[in-house]
């Protein structure tokens, strides 16, 4: 009980998770209630945390896709100014008016 309350306030999640769950085996029968609230500690843990993991990876997912839009985006731009001359919607011999 003194290793869960040292990691209590910043549980990380896999050693939180698995002191409860040895504390709940230790308790066993003897406070069925104690077991249960632990053994509940245990699963809410875990459970955040692959929650977490999983926002993150969905997070980084969206961020990388996003990078490759404006890496696109930035390579399709050019550099240099087209000459007038050479467009040819500039051109008055294909002009429709």
């Amino acid at each position: 009980q003194e290793a869960l309350a040292w990691v209590g306030h910043f549980p990380p999640g896999s050693l939180y998770g698995r002191l409860c769950q040895l504390l709940a085996l230790a308790l066993g029968d003897r406070d069925t209630l104690g077991t249960a609230a632990l053994l509940a500690e245990s699963l809410s843990v875990t459970a955040r945390h692959q929650l977490l993991a999983l926002v993150h990876a969905a997070t980084r997912k969206k961020a990388k896709a996003a990078a490759a839009d404006v890496s696109e985006q930035l390579q399709s731009l050019s550099l240099q100014e087209q000459d007038p001359s050479q467009d040819p919607s500039q051109d008055p011999s294909h002009s429709h008016s």
